[in-house]
């Protein structure tokens, strides 16, 4: 079991922002998605915002190489923002 995190751009009716993806593998297991003042998440288990949900395609599919990879430090902190507990 390989667990990496990933950040890239993204866009959304909420306007520009970054998405940064947990995966186990080839499989997404957790998002945040940040939009200015905007932060959801995205889990197996559900989302914060019904018009998010968490990408139900393979990690290889999204186009994403080492140059997007971000510290697990990174993504646990936007997740604990995401989810109210700073």
């Amino acid at each position: 079991m390989i667990r990496k995190y990933f950040k890239h751009w993204a866009e959304s009716i909420l306007g520009e922002g970054i998405i940064l993806l947990e995966a186990v593998d080839d499989e997404v297991t957790r998002q945040v998605e940040i939009y200015g003042e905007t932060i959801i998440w995205c889990d197996r288990m559900g989302q914060s915002d019904d018009r998010f949900m968490l990408a139900d395609q393979p990690l290889s599919n999204l186009g994403l190489g080492p140059e997007d990879e971000v510290a697990e430090s990174d993504f646990e902190a936007a997740w604990a923002t995401a989810r109210g507990s700073r």
